[in-house]
């Protein structure tokens, strides 16, 4: 036997029985001398180091066990990276084989007696979650696991979806490996006390639980029925010796919805994992809020008590940011405003949309209002430009509007109108119709340039030879929770969809080639909102193409919870690169104050806030309001000339910036005390910052006492300030964010201004590093530890655009215009290691669950259905 061979069949052992083990199995058969077995070993154990190195993404409170990666035998792995490759996704399979690596190695180790694990997977929305979880249960299945329980959301489209994916990519590829106890019409289908399931149980429950060298598949969705059969199932008497020792794995995709706290999901999912002692419980979600807020106490939740994982953002990946811009990037990060594929529908033909009240629902008809038709036009456009550039593929338009199923209904007639009647005229040549297409398409094409992505703009008479076979494919289709007809990508032939829904579409269901929305339906949850975003995604060989017809209202929503994502994820980095376990993170992200102004967050309102480590800054101002921006710029000045008087004044590294050191506390204080936050500003109420400060230096080994305080200089004009003539910081306006007296700058810090007073930080050096590490140099370095910073930044009133570029157009920001000094202010606060020492009560909550929450209860958790729109 070679080498190659033999170390194979020692993986095999090694990874089921453990690494010493093994070698000690060759030598006893006699098979193989000492030497070649430690030879064997050492190469198992460089193997594991290798994989380890990519390891890191995780907060633990678990040892990993010695995992090596995927093997040559391993065949459900293999089998996955084959399907992946068939669709053109072999790119990703590095990256996605080192984190699922990394999260098989949280797993128990197979060598050791079955223990149960508790786990969190946090990605991004429509980002590859699925991917990730099947990957991992490909790599648990060739470890020998005996089940595999995925709870995929809560409705049946999703269900079915997700089946369908497993079946393809593992079931299908290993035929004789599996027992698929669920299929892709039905869920979990066993009553304990139907004869079907006692003939079943009564063969052995071990065949389908603990059969050697298969894995029993179920795909079940969060309903109270289906957990029910499931939970009764598992809890059959004598089923508990077969149970006992079997390695179980429960994903729990979405598992920020149902899961946390619910009358009867919970205690299901609970009792189901109290029935599977060797049970490894994983939840996947790209909203992770309501995870964190179950009580961490209680052993018998589902809060991720022993592991953590912030998934990398996917290349190609398009986030929040890349479509909203996100409230607070540093102002020279590329694509600060998103590219612009954002248009807007005026709030005042909302009505025309969905019915306003529940007076208008009778008889309500949707009308075909400009911004409708030109979104719908779009979706014919954008289609046949897919199909010029790759030939026929599925491509989708969502319409979300309502929940109500009425409203829905509505839409069909004057949408399939409109579908009818643009065939007829694209096949007769009509002249005013194609004239009128020819302008929306040379409109849009010329508003995201296609060259960003090596994309050309498809000619408009190229376009129109693939429209009548567009029109001829294109079907409107009523997706919710009474419909018959549902989206299905399953077919041989490519979908053309115009898909009206509610929740049915609104959450981890996937349209495939989507490239026009149009959504206006209200949440006022940040999850639920998140969630409904069915744009984010990848978009590979149409990156160009997307379009979103919205309210302002719901673009600056969805623009300030990109950041709120982006800061809760950089939480969880900063966590990890101060090795915090996930039971003190928990802590940590309840008080964090962007929170205080979302939503409930599933099981508990944040009922505190701490600003520990929080990066704080103005972005609204009243530009037209002279007292306003007077009181503000005294406010400044009386501060810098308190503080030039009896503080260390240094030059910063980074440039013309002024650093004031060893500033008192009652000097920051009597500053807030003055200064004013537009109303706007939600997360940095002043009087809660004022609070929280007095709270930490009234300690009894008081915190906040001394801080920094930094002069910020820019590239505007030389103007005087606080008695010194300097540069003023250019920020202009948003102009699609404008209302009357208030002006959104967006972005007043850089990443590298955290910093700034850190001596010997210079500029290049602080911008490349990622801000993550910024926080965690500023905690650790001795300048800065413990030291808050207030940053004060006059603003050139004229503050004209300096960027061009068709994805920072001139036209996407304007000038500011103020008629005095603007004065911007940020504050950055220490890491303090005792969040729950240091914080302040909430005194409010800005946004309640909106009323339609009820439906969750009434439908799916009391009666056990489907979850339905109303």
């Amino acid at each position: 036997m070679n080498e190659d061979k033999a170390y194979e069949l020692f993986f095999s052992i090694a990874t089921k029985a453990g690494v010493e083990a093994a070698k000690q199995q060759w030598v006893a058969t006699g098979m193989m001398s000492e030497g070649v077995a430690e030879r064997l070993r050492l190469r198992y154990l460089t193997n594991v180091d290798a994989t380890k190195s990519g390891f890191g993404q995780a907060i633990v409170n678990v040892d990993t066990w010695p995992y090596p990666g995927p093997g040559a035998n391993d065949v459900h792995w293999h089998g996955l990276v084959e399907e992946l490759t068939l669709i053109g996704r072999e790119r990703q399979i590095p990256e996605l084989d080192q984190v699922t690596s990394e999260i098989v190695a949280l797993t128990p180790d197979p060598s050791k007696s079955t223990e149960s694990r508790r786990g969190l997977v946090v990605g991004y929305v429509q980002s590859g979650k699925t991917t990730n979880f099947t990957a991992v249960i490909a790599k648990v299945a060739d470890l020998g696991y005996n089940l595999v329980i995925v709870l995929s959301g809560i409705h049946n489209s999703l269900r079915a979806q997700t089946q369908v994916r497993l079946n393809q990519q593992l079931v299908a590829k290993n035929q004789d490996k599996w027992f698929n106890i669920t299929s892709t019409t039905q869920d979990f289908p066993f009553r304990p006390n139907s004869k079907s399931g006692s003939g079943h149980l009564s063969h052995g429950f071990a065949a389908y639980v603990t059969s050697a060298g298969k894995t029993s598949l179920i795909v079940a969705k969060k309903n109270a029925t289906v957990l029910r059969r499931l939970a009764d199932w598992l809890g059959q008497k004598g089923v508990d010796k077969h149970l006992k020792n079997a390695r179980v794995l429960v994903i729990d995709d979405e598992a920020d919805q149902a899961s946390i706290e619910t009358r009867a999901i919970n205690p299901l999912i609970r009792e189901i994992l109290g029935l599977t002692p060797g049970a490894v419980y994983i939840g996947y979600t790209a909203t992770p809020f309501a995870n964190v807020f179950i009580d961490p106490s209680d052993s018998d939740d589902l809060y991720p008590r022993d592991f953590m994982l912030n998934l990398p953002q996917p290349k190609g990946y398009f986030g929040p940011e890349m479509l909203f811009g996100r409230t607070d990037p540093s102002p020279d990060e590329p694509n600060i405003d998103g590219y612009d594929m954002i248009r807007s529908i005026p709030a005042q033909d909302a009505g025309l949309l969905r019915p306003m009240g529940k007076k208008a629902e009778s008889g309500f008809s949707p009308t075909i209002t400009n911004e409708l038709r030109d979104a719908l036009r779009w979706f014919l456009l954008a289609t046949a430009a897919r199909f010029t550039r790759t030939g026929p593929d599925h491509s989708s338009m969502l319409i979300h509007t309502s929940f109500k199923t009425l409203v829905h209904e509505s839409f069909k007639e004057p949408l399939q109108l409109f579908v009818d009647e643009h065939r007829v005229a694209v096949e007769n040549r009509d002249l005013q119709v194609l004239d009128e297409l020819r302008t929306l398409w040379k409109d849009e094409t010329s508003k995201v340039d296609p060259s960003v992505w090596n994309r050309e703009t498809e000619p408009f008479d190229q376009l129109v030879k693939d429209l009548g076979i567009v029109l001829s494919r294109c079907k409107v289709i009523i997706d919710n929770s009474t419909s018959s007809d549902r989206l299905d990508y399953t077919g041989d032939e490519p979908v053309v969809a115009i898909a009206v829904g509610g929740n049915t579409l609104s959450r981890g269901l996937t349209l495939e080639g989507l490239v026009s929305s149009v959504f206006i339906r209200p949440s006022n949850t940040y999850d639920t909102l998140m969630q409904m975003g069915r744009w984010f995604g990848f978009r590979n060989g149409y990156e160009d193409l997307p379009r979103i017809w919205m309210t302002d209202e719901l673009r600056s929503a969805f623009r300030h919870l990109s950041l709120v994502e982006h800061e809760m994820r950089q939480d969880i980095d900063v966590y990890k690169l101060q090795n915090k376990t996930p039971m003190e993170v928990a802590v940590r992200i309840r008080t964090h104050p962007s929170l205080r102004i979302t939503a409930k967050m599933g099981a508990a309102a944040p009922a505190k806030t701490s600003y520990s480590g929080a990066r704080l800054q103005t972005r609204y101002f009243r530009e037209n309001d002279p007292d306003w921006l007077t009181q503000n710029l005294d406010a400044a000045e009386r501060l810098l000339q308190s503080v030039a008087a009896r503080s260390v004044r240094e030059n910063s590294s980074q440039g013309d910036h002024t650093v004031y050191r060893n500033v008192h506390v009652s000097l920051i204080l009597e500053f807030l005390d003055s200064y004013q936050v537009h109303s706007n500003s939600t997360d940095m109420d002043v009087k809660m910052l004022t609070r929280y400060i007095e709270k930490a230096i009234q300690k009894d080994d008081p915190e906040l006492l001394q801080w920094n305080v930094a002069v910020m200089t820019g590239d505007g004009e030389e103007r005087e300030f606080a008695g010194e003539t300097i540069k003023h910081v250019i920020r202009s306006r948003l102009i699609h964010n404008h209302q009357e007296n208030r002006s959104d700058i967006k972005t007043l810090m850089s990443k590298q201004d955290i910093v700034v007073d850190i001596k010997g930080m210079n500029s290049a050096d602080a911008k490349n590093l990622k801000e993550v590490q910024l926080k965690v140099r500023r905690s650790n370095d001795h300048q800065t530890k413990g030291v808050p910073l207030l940053l004060l930044y006059p603003i050139d009133k004229a503050s004209s655009p300096v960027r061009t570029g068709k994805n920072n157009p001139e036209n996407g920001r304007a000038d500011l215009a103020a008629v005095i000094t603007p004065v911007g202010l940020a504050i950055v606060f220490p890491i303090t290691d005792d969040t729950s020492g240091n914080t302040v009560r909430t005194t409010h909550m800005a946004i309640e669950l909106p009323p339609h929450s009820e439906i969750i209860e009434t439908h799916e958790y009391v009666f056990g259905e489907e979850l339905a729109d109303e």
